[in-house]
């Protein structure tokens, strides 16, 4: 997979965002390195978030409280989802806020990759 400097919307980005392997790409980006994602969150607001889901990353601290179930397409942390959403949301260490967050993959507004990983 080419790796991005910068992704935006997919009119822009001849159908990037409308690839049916979107949510792979994006986990694929996560496991490799901190990728900044802006999206939009359930109240219309909208986020940017330096994220990752490279293991090195991720304090073993952070691993120590996390639900059996969690992953991507499980359902997002702190939510009562009684099934599993499939390939809707993907939960991901945020770097700045040193946590665990989530968003939904049809709510992304553009990502970038191959930023500093100094955060």
């Amino acid at each position: 997979m080419t790796k991005y400097s910068n992704v935006t919307p997919y009119r822009e980005t001849n159908n990037f965002f409308a690839s049916p392997t979107l949510y792979e790409n994006i986990i694929e980006f996560l496991h490799d390195e901190i990728i900044e994602v802006s999206f939009y969150k359930k109240d219309g607001t909208e986020r940017v978030m330096k994220c990752t889901l490279k293991q090195d990353l991720i304090p073993k601290s952070a691993f120590a409280n996390v639900r059996e179930d969690f992953g991507p397409g499980k359902p997002a942390i702190g939510t009562d989802e009684e099934e599993p959403s499939t390939r809707a949301n993907i939960n991901v260490w945020s770097v700045e806020d040193k946590g665990w967050r989530s968003f939904i993959v049809d709510n992304v507004k553009y990502i970038k990759t191959n930023l500093d990983e100094s955060v």
